[in-house]
């Protein structure tokens, strides 16, 4: 994990979100972020660049990617969600 250096120099970051829908994000170290979601959005993780952590049971995602992450996330999750009455617009 080598790119751990790089993240480390940035000192802005977007605020880390608790949950969309059913992932869930935790600050791991000040350039990584940990995810856990269901398989069926492991995909979109992947697709930011995330490495699944097995030990852990969770996707590593430097916190730049965080971003594109989280509004694929909302994308793909919110219509699955307002379908079931469940307003993901509400603040955590």
């Amino acid at each position: 994990m080598t790119w751990l250096l790089d993240d480390l120099h940035h000192t802005t970051a977007p605020p880390l979100p608790v949950r969309i829908g059913p992932a869930e994000f935790s600050a791991f170290t000040p350039g990584l972020v940990a995810v856990r979601c269901p398989s069926e959005l492991a995909p979109l993780v992947r697709q930011a660049g995330g490495e699944w952590e097995p030990g852990g049971k969770r996707w590593l995602v430097r916190r730049r990617r965080l971003g594109p992450l989280v509004r694929k996330l909302r994308r793909e999750t919110d219509p699955l969600f307002r379908q079931a009455g469940v307003d993901l617009d509400e603040s955590a």
